[in-house]
């Protein structure tokens, strides 16, 4: 698992500020998993870009939307190929306003081929 080892390159709250910005209120940066807890807890860094998933109003868990690290800059990873167009606002608001260390994004997901294809005629 990739993790920010430099804490002092990112601007944290700012990342948090944005995310909350661009992706709503209720997803955070701020998750690391625990290998002892076998769950999220909260983390001082952004680690996972995450949005809680709820039955009845009762959050039960975290869909993990991305990862941000820094093994070779600061990045965002997308995993979740719905969230691409917010991601893409969220780099670019970030490094316009921080001035330490630019954030590039890395969409790692994989297109589906049946979307790719033509339909059979």
């Amino acid at each position: 698992m990739a993790e920010i080892r430099n804490a002092g390159r990112a601007n944290a709250a700012l990342v948090e500020s944005l995310v909350k910005k661009h992706f709503g209120p209720e997803v955070t940066s701020r998750l690391a998993w625990s290998i002892t807890k076998g769950r999220y807890r909260p983390s001082d860094q952004p680690r996972r870009l995450a949005a809680p998933q709820r039955l009845f109003g009762i959050r039960l868990w975290w869909r993990t939307i991305g990862e941000f690290s820094d093994n070779l800059g600061f990045r965002l990873e997308l995993w979740q190929p719905e969230y691409l167009r917010q991601a893409e606002a969220l780099v670019a608001d970030y490094n316009l306003r921080a001035s330490e260390t630019k954030l590039e994004l890395y969409p790692v997901f994989t297109p589906h081929r049946a979307a790719a294809r033509p339909p059979a005629a």
